[in-house]
């Protein structure tokens, strides 16, 4: 696998100040080349071991486990800037359409911006963090306790973890009828989300969108686009991890009732996802790995406890021979469903 030219803070400064490299500053090269720049350190160090514990183990067994999924575009629900699991478990998707709260940073697609003092070295650690278990902390994202990291940024450092390309990028706005309108990166047009090209290292390309949608209750209340957005893109693969149980709660009630009436033909989840007894109506399971209990926060949800529950009766197909979710004592937990 190749990794981008992995460039230190110190040279970075140097070519935005034009000093270096022959008066090739950064400052002059495209604003995509400046967000998608690696200015991690250790970037290929953090790189080379997510690979090895959780890329090529997830594309092995994706390979075995789900082949009629092959092909398929895949809608990921809450999923933060991990862009490089669904590459990776889903490695013939033509088309990936992550889904969060939080916000990119689309001025950097436009102009110079300069980075907030301390956020690069939070952005280094985070991907440490993430190399080695393999799930963002909402808390880090959210910039509690240091600096916020650029949102855009880690968007483009989980693309370069898979060891693809970024060929180009548009921004994303939904319009009255839930359909995506792309626009040029550099418009001054508000934008709701970020459309990155990505060439595989393989070579073939799979688009990338990333859309800021609150999934709760009180975000999908009254916006009509956006739930006619979620509903048509709910109808191949639902992909759903370290969502910490929002689904399984009241406060998530609509867009649990969206993703099953109908429900999508496919749905790839760990313990936080949709609940069993809307999993079990409509899905014939398969499930993987070992599960014993809910996390502690979590041990006395009726919900949690059924996923339990669902271990204990059903037979598993095997063990997963990678982690998938949160760290946690119960074990790794995926789960496939295939609707009835």
């Amino acid at each position: 696998m190749k990794y981008p030219a992995i460039t230190t803070r110190l040279s970075t400064a140097l070519l935005l100040a034009g000093w270096c490299c022959g008066g090739l500053a950064l400052a002059e090269s495209s604003p995509l080349d400046r967000v998608s720049a690696v200015l991690c350190p250790a970037f290929a160090t953090f790189a080379t071991r997510y690979n090895k514990r959780f890329a090529k183990p997830m594309t092995t067994w994706s390979q075995a486990e789900l082949a009629d999924l092959k092909g398929r575009p895949v809608l990921y629900l809450f999923s933060g800037p991990d862009v490089v699991t669904p590459l990776a478990l889903f490695p013939d998707a033509p088309h990936l359409t992550l889904i969060a709260d939080q916000k990119p940073e689309y001025g950097q697609l436009r102009a110079v911006v300069e980075e907030a003092s301390g956020a690069s070295e939070r952005e280094c650690r985070m991907l440490n963090f993430f190399s080695q278990l393999g799930y963002y902390r909402t808390d880090d994202l959210n910039g509690r306790g240091g600096e916020r990291p650029s949102f855009i940024k880690l968007l483009t450092y989980s693309i370069a973890f898979s060891g693809g390309t970024i060929t180009s990028a548009s921004l994303l706005a939904l319009n009255a009828q839930g359909e995506l309108e792309v626009f040029a990166a550099n418009s001054e047009r508000a934008a709701q989300g970020i459309r990155f090209d990505v060439k595989r290292p393989d070579g073939r390309a799979v688009t990338v969108d990333y859309l800021v949608i609150d999934l709760a209750n009180r975000g999908l209340m009254g916006h009509d686009a956006a739930t006619a957005f979620l509903r048509r893109n709910a109808q191949d693969v639902l992909f759903l991890k370290s969502a910490s149980h929002l689904l399984q709660s009241a406060s998530f009630s609509m867009l649990a009732n969206l993703l099953t009436t109908p429900a999508a033909p496919f749905v790839v989840q760990d313990e936080t996802g949709l609940g069993v007894d809307r999993l079990e109506q409509a899905y014939r399971l398969t499930l993987y790995g070992h599960y014993t209990a809910p996390q502690t926060i979590w041990a006395n949800k009726p919900a949690a406890q059924a996923f339990a529950g669902a271990y204990t009766q059903h037979e598993t197909r095997g063990p997963l021979p990678f982690v998938f979710g949160y760290e946690k004592s119960a074990g790794s937990a995926l789960l496939v469903g295939r609707r009835r």
